[in-house]
C-alpha cells in the first residue's frame, strides 16, 4: 500500500463540465440514495449504505486520503456542484500503480460524466502522482462501462478469465489501461 499522505488537488480537477472534489456532508444523501439503484446493486458488492455507513461517510472518505490507500473523488457538476457519482483511485501493492472504480448516479448516466471522470482521475494520477500505470476493468458484460473507460483514451488490454467477482461469483472482465507513455496524453 501507498505509505504516503495523498493531498487532494486544490483547486479540483474539471474540464469545465464536472468536477472531481472531496466528499462533503451534503453529498451523503445522494450517494445514500444511488446505493439503492438496481443497477449499482447488481455491480457492486457493497450492499445499500446504512446509517452508520452515512454518518461516517465523509470522515471514511478523509481516512482513505490521509493513509495513502486511495484517493475517493466526488463526481460533481461543475455548474451547480451537485453529485453526480463517486470515482476512486485505489492504490495497489506496487506504489507506480492504481485502478480506478467509477459509480455514476443514475439520473446522471447517459452523459458521458464516467468517461469524463476516468479521463480527468487518470491524467491526475499519471502527471501529478508520478504512477506509471493507471488501469480499469469491467465485467464483460457491462457495455456502458466498457464504453465509458474506452471513451476517457484507455487501451484495451483483454479480458481476463474469472478475474472479478461480485455478489460470490466469480466472471470475466475487460481490462483497460493507461500508461505514462501514451501518446494519447497529450
Amino acid at each position: 500500500m501507498a505509505q504516503r499522505r495523498l493531498i487532494p488537488p486544490d483547486p479540483p480537477l474539471t474540464d469545465g463540465e464536472i468536477v472531481l472534489r472531496m466528499r462533503q456532508e451534503s453529498d451523503v444523501a445522494a450517494i445514500a440514495e444511488a446505493s439503492h439503484d438496481p443497477e449499482t446493486q447488481r455491480r457492486l458488492d457493497d450492499g445499500p449504505l446504512s446509517a452508520e455507513r452515512q454518518r461516517l461517510s465523509v470522515a471514511r472518505a478523509a481516512e482513505q486520503w490521509s493513509s495513502g490507500k486511495s484517493a475517493p473523488f466526488v463526481i460533481a457538476d461543475a455548474t451547480d456542484d451537485r453529485p453526480l457519482g463517486l470515482l476512486n483511485l485505489q492504490f495497489r501493492e506496487d506504489e507506480e500503480v492504481a485502478n480506478l472504480a467509477v459509480s455514476v448516479f443514475p439520473e446522471a448516466r447517459g452523459r458521458g460524466v464516467a468517461a469524463k471522470a476516468l479521463r480527468l482521475a487518470a491524467l491526475w494520477g499519471l502527471a501529478e502522482l508520478g504512477l506509471a500505470r493507471v488501469a480499469a476493468e469491467a465485467a464483460v458484460d457491462n457495455r456502458a462501462s466498457i464504453r465509458a473507460i474506452e471513451k476517457a483514451g484507455f487501451h484495451r488490454e483483454g479480458t481476463l478469465r474469472a478475474h472479478c467477482k461480485t455478489h460470490g461469483v466469480r466472471h470475466d472482465c475487460v481490462m483497460f489501461s493507461l500508461v505514462a507513455g501514451d501518446a494519447a496524453l497529450d
